[in-house]
């Protein structure tokens, strides 16, 4: 390694960590504060049980795109009576877990007409025990 390239190694080292040190305050101030800046995500937990999966097309086609413009992740789908571990499972079905960007998109979205219009396509197709939405952190 020549002197300039050592000199050019040290100095963006130096710069690197001071820009770190600088950001320290405020890192540091965001973990006291819940270490979270901007929406928080917001989840969707949904228990349901199908009663014509086959007809259910129509209902994802419509919702699909609307859900994911809201930023829908799924982060779990199953049968929770199949792991229960402390105290009973009382519906019948399937749990899924979805993620949205915030609150406000996950409620933007399920308020639209265009998701009103479409929830109506899944009437009489499955059974929904409830859905809940929570804040995340």
């Amino acid at each position: 390694m020549t002197m300039a390239t050592a000199l050019t190694v040290s100095a963006a080292l130096v710069a690197g960590f001071a820009a770190g040190q600088a950001s320290a305050p405020q890192a540091a101030a965001q973990t006291a504060a819940g270490g979270q800046t901007g929406p928080r995500p917001a989840y969707l937990v949904v228990s349901s049980r199908p009663i014509q999966p086959e007809k259910m097309g129509p209902y994802r086609a419509a919702a699909g795109p609307l859900a994911r413009a809201a930023g829908l992740e799924i982060l779990a789908s199953g049968d929770p009576a199949a792991h229960v571990l402390e105290g009973t499972w009382p519906h019948a079905g399937g749990l899924t877990v979805e993620r949205y960007r915030s609150m406000e998109d996950l409620l933007k979205f399920w308020n639209s007409s265009g998701y009103q219009e479409a929830r109506k396509l899944r009437a009489g197709l499955s059974e929904v025990n409830f859905i809940v939405a929570i804040e995340g952190r």
